[in-house]
């Protein structure tokens, strides 16, 4: 009995002990990470791309809700439609540059062991290999949505709204980095909050879009009426 006791101690200390060490083994890529392997970490460049992915977040979602706007009737009575595109178009070329800060700030720092092919291509690096791979793939994503502006006409309308529309893979893609890369947003902070309220305008918005307005039912309803009569 005893002996078995021991057998079962020493089994459950094999599968908890890698668990235990996960939990409190340091975040990769962090300050803590860096001065356990003896890696230089710059404290600067860790502001820059904090700063940098913050913006780019706020005004990807600010893309997002005015490309929204550009759809709805009643904001278009209010203000010019050239005025929410020159702006949404703005706003999508800043965030995309913000964003494109934001990695480049990585190759000043040894720890994360990211050159320039494990910045361009996703799932390519070794240290957060997945999250930071998903954060790549968005990015590069966002950015091909904006450069379809320009092939619209060659596109034709209907395929670039289809094109356009993966902006919302994108910025899916984009929160998914930001919710695993790092444990800060998955615990109750200010930073958590302005993620979550981030996401949930940008579905918030998304909904608007996809659920068919009250005047295109009416429409279809009328469309169906008269064909009825027919």
């Amino acid at each position: 009995m005893p002996e078995a006791v021991v057998v079962a101690g020493c089994a459950l200390y094999a599968f908890l002990a890698p668990v235990a060490h996960a939990a409190t083994a340091p975040i990769p890529g962090s300050p803590l990470d860096a001065y356990d392997r003896n890696i230089p970490y710059d404290t600067g460049v860790h502001r820059i791309a904090r700063l940098a992915a913050l913006i780019a977040y706020v005004l990807m979602i600010a893309t997002v809700v005015f490309g929204v706007m550009l759809r709805l009737r009643f904001m278009q009575r209010l203000v010019n439609r050239s005025t929410f595109y020159g702006a949404h178009m703005t706003l999508a070329l800043t965030a995309v540059i913000f964003g494109g800060i934001h990695g480049l700030t990585f190759l000043y720092q040894p720890v994360w062991r990211i050159g320039w092919p494990q910045l361009t291509v996703p799932f390519l690096g070794g240290v957060q290999r997945v999250p930071v791979g998903l954060g790549i793939l968005g990015t590069e994503l966002a950015v091909a949505v904006a450069c379809s502006v320009w092939l619209q006409r060659r596109l034709g309308y209907h395929r670039w709204l289809r094109t356009h529309q993966l902006a919302y893979a994108a910025f899916a893609l984009i929160w998914l980095h930001i919710f695993l890369v790092h444990p800060e947003p998955r615990h109750l902070n200010p930073v958590a909050v302005g993620v979550a309220v981030g996401a949930g305008s940008v579905l918030l918005v998304w909904l608007i879009r996809i659920l068919p307005s009250q005047s295109r039912l009416r429409q279809k309803a009328f469309t169906s009426g008269t064909g009825g009569d027919r």
